[in-house]
Parts: structure tokens; sequence; C-alpha cells
């Protein structure tokens, strides 16, 4: 089950470890699509279905983080209803810009940004999205202010930024690369540990500014609970496999992603980490879903 529409990052993914997985498990694995609410209704789907196995959930590992910060109440409970079965793949977010902004990197958008106060635009997929939420971070760490302009994903952002209406916005570079290399965006950090292969000349947040000022995601799988352990074992077993093949390790990199398996329990705490972080940026800023 994946929670958002055809030809999302997490449904593109989806498919590869599919196919990988069913050669693995010498069965069919088959990809449904159920979009919605920030995810919520795909994963009230798996939630129901029966705990035999036979239904697995991939989504945005930080929606497991803010939804239930932000969606009151909610039709399942995330840590008693969903079980951590591994990551899938690492996904940096970066800092992009129009080309038509007057910055040439991290600290003159700054300076800029703090020069033109609420002036300059930021596009996100909405209230509570992990682009919203990058928005409020660089402002909270820096005392910048921009304009939010909530759209509903990625791909309504970047015609709204080539068009002129949005300036500035955080996002997989897989989707920015091909207007960067035309000279129409700019990309300033990356919200990652070190600089990413496919981007060698984009600096790191830590770099450019300093601190860490860009959450970045992963895809990740889950079952729901009560699942048996034998069976979340094999399929565990199975996506080290499938993820460590050298054709999906390349097919990856090549969009800024970096597949890899982890054990549940690696899985469980990185999504603690993310809890304590993201709740505490919605608490600081007072984010809410109206």
């Amino acid at each position: 089950m994946v929670p958002y529409p055809p030809g999302t990052g997490p449904d593109v993914m989806a498919r590869l470890v599919a196919e990988g997985l069913a050669k693995e498990l010498n069965t069919s694995v088959i990809v449904d699509n159920k979009p919605g609410a920030n995810a919520i209704i795909g994963t009230d789907a798996v939630v129901k279905a029966p705990a035999d196995g036979y239904t697995f959930l991939l989504l945005d590992r930080l929606t497991l983080s803010v939804n239930p910060l932000l969606y009151q109440p909610l039709p399942f409970d995330v840590r008693k209803d969903l079980v951590s079965v591994s990551n899938i793949a690492d996904v940096n977010l970066y800092l992009v810009t129009s080309a038509q902004l007057p910055v040439s990197d991290f600290a003159s958008f700054v300076q800029y940004v703090k020069a033109n106060p609420g002036k300059v635009t930021f596009g996100t997929g909405g209230v509570g999205s992990i682009m919203h939420l990058n928005m409020e971070l660089l402002q909270a760490r820096t005392g910048m202010e921009f304009l939010h302009v909530p759209y509903k994903a990625l791909a309504e952002v970047i015609p709204a930024m080539l068009g002129g209406q949005v300036q500035a916005t955080s996002g997989g570079v897989e989707a920015l690369l091909p207007h960067v290399e035309k000279g129409s965006l700019k990309l300033l950090a990356v919200g990652a540990p070190k600089r990413a292969p496919i981007t060698p000349q984009v600096p790191t947040i830590l770099e450019a500014g300093g601190a860490d000022m860009l959450l970045s995601t992963s895809y990740t799988l889950h079952a729901k609970a009560g699942t048996p352990p034998d069976i979340l074992a094999r399929v565990n077993a199975s996506l080290f496999k499938v993820l460590g093949s050298p054709e999906l390790q390349a097919w990856t990199a090549k969009r800024g992603m970096h597949a890899a398996a982890s054990k549940p329990a690696e899985l469980d705490a990185q999504i603690a980490i993310d809890s304590e972080r993201v709740g505490k940026l919605i608490r600081e800023r007072g984010i809410r879903v109206q």
C-alpha cells in the first residue's frame, strides 16, 4: 500500500522494491495506491487489513511523526497499530531558489530574505508537509521571514517557481535537477550529513549555514501490529538483498537517493528522533492544520 499518487517518489520506489521482493519471495507483489489526507487514508487501510503478512505500507517516514501531532483524532495509533519492517531509501532534501532571485549561495540568501522580510515566497506541499517544516525550521534558526504559499505537492511548486509565482522551496533533487541544469533553479544546500554524489558542488546545510536547518527523510516499510514475526523477519532479510543490489544502488544514486535496508529497531530509533525534533518544531512555531 502506497498512500501517495502514482508516479511520486514513494510509488516509484515501491514498484522497484515489489519487483525485487517478488523474485526473492517467489510470489506476486502488487502496489496499491491509496492517496489522500497526508497519507492517512492509505495508512488506515493497512491498519484495518488482516495482520497476516499480506499487506504492507510504504510511506515517507516523517509522516509517522507529523500526522499524530497535526491531525487529531487519527483513526489509528501509529505506535500501537503499526510495526516497522525496514528502511527503504534515504531521501535528501535541497534548499532551492529561482534563478531570478538575486542570491548566489546560502549566506546571500539569508541576507536577502532578512532584508526583505515577508516578501520572499516559499512554496510547500501544504501545512505540515516536510517542505513546510523545512521553511519553519529555516525561519526559526536564522530569523528569516518567508511568505508561505501552500500547494499540494512539489510537482505543483516547481511550475510556480518557473513561472515566477514562488521564489524558494525544498525538495528532492530528481525533480529539480533538469531545471537546475537549464539554469532556471539554483541549489543552495542539501540536508544531508555529507555532499551527495549526484550534486558534489552543493554544500550540506551544515557547511553552508553552520547548523542543521534542513530536514530530510526516507521511504520506509511497515506492517500492521500483530503480523507474525517470522513473516516480518523474512521480508526484512529479503529487503537487504533487494536494496543491496548494485542495479538498485546505482538507480537510486542517480536520483539523489540511497537505497538502504535496516533492522526494525534501527528504524524505530530514527522515528523516535524524528518525533522529538518535529514535535519541538511544531510546538515552537505554533504550526496548525486549518
